[in-house]
């Protein structure tokens, strides 16, 4: 799958788009085939094929998702994108889970991804 061309907000807003419709693939699309990708405390990812792996696992945890964009901030080649992640926990609850990525970027590609987030009520 090739990338299309967008300015860097447009990038993130697609990402999210495509995590929320459980296409991996589409988000991995973006990513270097050597990038680093790390969760929380997580251990580290390492390589497109293991970010669409994890990716595509992570979309049956949850019942469903929605990145709301609030903000992207590009300050030389990383990105700092502040989210609110919607979802619902076991019990039903709706959920708005604040979430902070750092990504670096090489060029069009993404080398480095950190996502800052407590997903743990989410998973009950």
């Amino acid at each position: 799958m090739s990338r299309p061309a967008v300015d860097r907000t447009e990038m993130v807003r697609s990402m999210c788009a495509a995590v929320d419709a459980g296409d991996a693939e589409a988000f991995g699309v973006w990513f270097a085939s050597d990038a680093t990708y790390v969760f929380g405390n997580d251990e580290p990812l390492i390589g497109r094929d293991a970010v669409i792996a994890a990716t595509a696992g992570a979309a049956g945890a949850l019942p469903w998702v929605r990145h709301v964009v609030d903000q992207v901030a590009e300050v030389g080649d990383q990105l700092f994108c502040r989210f609110t992640i919607e979802t619902e926990a076991p019990d039903g609850k709706q959920l708005a889970l604040p979430c902070v990525t750092v990504i670096r970027m090489s060029g069009e590609e993404i080398v480095d991804y950190r996502v800052h987030m407590d997903i743990s009520p989410a998973l009950g």
